[in-house]
């Protein structure tokens, strides 16, 4: 129904409890995340007691209908093929299409859109698209690039940092020598006071992410966190592990296809496994990211940060550049902190895939683009 808004419900009303019977990967969970779960219970009154209602539109990437998980791990994988992304790359139209999700393929465009963003009360992590060098050379040229992309966005004052996946630096060719790239960076961060994230990526990169960012704190660069994925089984230990550090971790769900041996495919067990491991962060973490647009997810952390005595300044959720404009102002307009995930540059085509992999339905839109 036109203008109808839905409220933010907690997970426990989308059903959690139904979840926990169809995975047994939830074992993997920790005491604490397991501890923390069951006060995801105790919040349904309150949330329903002073529901925030958001208006349903087109870009919402709801989870796949039935048979569109298929759909999905198709499309990761073809995320991953080099042919298809030369042939996108080199249509105008998929091109264009792009721009749904990407800010633009230049600095500039990327500056420009963040600048944008800044002005009506966002925050901001830029992301230079791209992933796994194949050299020394590429590695130290993504490294300048983002050195750039720091200087750039302390000329502007643009608020909140930059987000890194290791594997631009070439984390999976030679980690020593990604660390130092990384070092420079994390020196360059600190001294624009901006925060930087180093992204996850595929299960294969998980445990080196991990160490480098451990390396970096070490090394007195406190600022550095990371993003951890709540499909492999491994995160509620590496949330555990990562706030005993004092690190500053983005949750999110994953868009990896990753093999059930180390992942959930459940997708409510995966919203449950974010929820334990949200609160396991409301309670015990360093400035949570919560990346997330499920409307149940929000209204549970909502709930949760007021029974955990959490402000909003030591907390923001994180949503992606295009998605879900409405919530996003929404969040804005009750008070929530808020930073919205940037990406630009000419390699969209990987990120530009895995995001129509959120969405199924959206896969008509670039199919009609590459027909002649």
């Amino acid at each position: 129904m036109a203008g109808h808004r839905a409220p933010f419900r907690t997970v426990a009303e989308g059903g959690v409890r139904r979840a926990r019977a169809h995975d047994a990967g939830s074992a993997h969970l920790t005491r604490d995340c397991r501890r923390s779960a069951r006060s995801v219970q105790g919040t349904d009154a309150r949330v329903r007691a002073g529901p925030l209602r958001i208006r349903h539109t087109v870009e919402v990437p709801d989870p796949a209908p039935v048979g569109g998980h298929m759909v999905s791990t198709i499309l990761v994988r073809a995320s991953e093929s080099a042919r298809l992304a030369n042939i996108a790359m080199n249509n105008p139209a998929a091109s264009k299409l792009s721009r749904r999700f990407i800010a633009g393929e230049t600095l500039d465009e990327g500056i420009e859109a963040a600048r944008e963003l800044a002005d009506q009360g966002r925050r901001v992590s830029l992301d230079l698209v791209g992933e796994h060098v194949t050299g020394d050379a590429d590695a130290d040229a993504a490294a300048q690039d983002y050195r750039e992309t720091i200087a750039a966005m302390a000329r502007h004052a643009i608020p909140s940092g930059v987000s890194i996946k290791p594997s631009q630096l070439g984390s999976m060719l030679d980690v020593d020598r990604a660390r130092a790239r990384l070092t420079g960076l994390a020196e360059a961060a600190g001294a624009a006071g901006l925060h930087l994230t180093l992204d996850m990526e595929d299960a294969s990169t998980t445990e080196i992410t991990i160490k480098l960012v451990e390396a970096l704190h070490d090394d007195g660069h406190t600022h550095v966190g990371c993003a951890v994925q709540t499909a492999l089984h491994r995160t509620p230990d590496d949330v555990e592990r990562l706030s005993e550090l004092g690190a500053s971790l983005r949750l999110c769900k994953g868009a990896y296809a990753e093999d059930a041996g180390i992942a959930h495919t459940d997708r409510s067990v995966i919203d449950d496994a974010y929820a334990r491991c949200a609160t396991a962060l409301l309670e015990r973490g360093t400035f949570p990211r919560f990346a997330t647009h499920d409307h149940q997810l929000i209204g549970h952390i909502r709930a949760e940060a007021r029974r955990t005595g959490t402000s909003t300044d030591d907390y923001e959720f994180q949503m992606l550049y295009g998605v879900r404009t409405d919530v996003q102002q929404r969040l804005i307009d009750i008070g929530e902190g808020l930073c919205i995930y940037v990406p630009f540059g000419d390699a969209w085509y990987a990120y530009f895939v895995r995001r129509l992999a959120e969405r199924p339905a959206n896969m008509m839109f670039l199919v009609r683009a590459l027909l002649p």
